[in-house]
């Protein structure tokens, strides 16, 4: 993907003024809920972070039995769903200062409220869908109608919510990123949902493709850590990240491209939860 591309879609995306001036010159921590977070005790470094950014789950101080391997704070949660006020309630207990809402709708407008004094803002991530569908095009996977929940058409790419939570921070000011407890569905389950189906440890479930995320995120930090080092990953994400890049497939037709990835996002995924299959 050329830089003006990737240049254009963080421009499109970059968060509205009140959550960008928050994450402006901090440190961000994205973590993720795959199990294999649960390997290393990296919760104090986690906590030293100035944001940390959570998905769907909070860890309530004083009852994380979790605490050594994923910290304790938690300023930003993503979810797909708007929550009640009496989630609200509960999330005004803790250190969250704003939840995320990314929707599965194109068109949808920017929408914002404040409950219990934490910005709650919900939006449609059609920017998202609308680069993986370039991706999908260029690699071989020429099925790429958008999905929109309120129509009856086919579907098959929108963005998982841990990739918007990624591409917003980058799209953001922060002046660092760490990425920890993802696998883009390369395997790992869930640490919270030991019998979590299979389906999710596959990297093309349904309408999401983490293949196609993964090779947009090798793209980004590529462009982004240009002279610096601003995005850096957890050692699983890294290891998944660099066996794409090891692949020589410039030559190679969207067809063939495909077929060796499929290859590779298959042994990643069999060789993580082999990693994580006794946690």
């Amino acid at each position: 993907m050329t830089h003006e591309r990737l240049e254009g879609f963080l421009n499109s995306i970059k968060p509205e003024e009140e959550y960008s001036n928050f994450l402006k010159g901090k440190r961000v921590a994205i973590v993720g809920p795959s199990k294999h977070i649960l390997l290393e005790k990296n919760g104090e470094k986690i906590d030293d972070y100035d944001v940390v950014i959570r998905l769907k789950w909070l860890p309530m101080k004083g009852s994380n039995t979790f605490k050594d391997f994923v910290g304790d704070e938690t300023h930003v949660m993503y979810s797909s769903v708007v929550n009640n006020q009496a989630d609200y309630d509960i999330l005004s207990r803790s250190s969250i200062k704003f939840t995320r809402h990314p929707e599965c709708n194109v068109g949808t407008k920017l929408k914002s409220n404040v409950y219990s004094g934490i910005s709650a803002t919900a939006s449609s991530a059609e920017e998202y869908a609308f680069i993986l569908r370039d991706y999908a095009t260029e690699n071989g996977y020429t099925e790429n109608k958008i999905r929109n929940i309120n129509s009856k058409s086919s579907y098959n790419i929108w963005p998982q919510l841990g990739f918007n939570a990624i591409m917003d921070t980058i799209a953001s000011d922060a002046k660092e990123i760490y990425i920890t407890g993802f696998t883009m569905y390369h395997g790992g389950g869930h640490m919270l949902q030991k019998n979590k189906p299979p389906r999710h440890n596959k990297a093309i479930v349904e309408k999401h493709n983490g293949l196609l995320e993964i090779l947009m995120l090798i793209d980004m930090i590529k462009y982004i850590n240009q002279g610096n080092n601003k995005i850096t990953l957890d050692s699983v994400l890294g290891r998944i990240l660099n066996t794409y890049r090891g692949l020589d497939v410039a030559e190679a037709s969207p067809d063939k491209r495909q077929e060796k990835y499929t290859l590779i996002m298959n042994d990643l995924t069999g060789e993580i939860n082999n990693l994580v299959k006794d946690l």
